[in-house]
């Protein structure tokens, strides 16, 4: 049995296929939106919980402190790394389940019949945003950098 799609005839098998493939490709981006705020949130909470400890340590050697310092700032720098290659991951995702949608005919006005397209033309534009084009993400990782090198100079000057 076949299914007539954008002029392209497309097995059960092919359906399913895309189907799991689409199901596989949303589940990544999925996550990986959710690791990126999560490391944002965990990020920061864990830099205020250090600042509290330091500041109310008033006997801690300066070595240490320094040390500490170090560690931050090398943290904060491999952590906002990571933010920006997941946020492309991301987009990779995002880009294949678009592909999909749009080979399927989601995008066609008549998809739905008199409903119209099953999915909002903007979300091809969406997927293919550069990071500094995307003002929530690219402040959020500037937010987590400049959060970790303040506190990494907070600890040095307590």
């Amino acid at each position: 049995m076949t299914t007539e799609l954008n002029d392209r005839t497309l097995s059960e098998q092919k359906l399913q296929m895309l189907l799991n493939f689409h199901e596989l490709c949303w589940d990544e981006l999925s996550w990986r939106r959710t690791a990126g705020y999560r490391t944002i949130i965990f990020g920061l909470g864990y830099l205020s919980a250090l600042l509290a400890v330091v500041a109310f340590n008033h006997y801690m050697p300066y070595g240490i402190r320094v040390c500490m310092a170090i560690v931050v700032a090398i943290a904060t720098l491999f952590g906002s790394g990571y933010l920006v290659s997941n946020y492309y991951k991301y987009t990779a995702a995002f880009r294949k389940c678009v592909a999909i949608e749009d080979h399927l005919g989601a995008f066609d006005p008549d998809f739905l019949g008199s409903l119209g397209a099953l999915m909002e033309p903007g979300r091809k534009v969406w997927a293919n945003l550069p990071l500094h084009r995307n003002p929530v993400c690219i402040w959020s990782i500037l937010a987590f950098a400049a959060g970790g090198l303040v506190t990494a100079f907070a600890i040095l000057l307590m």
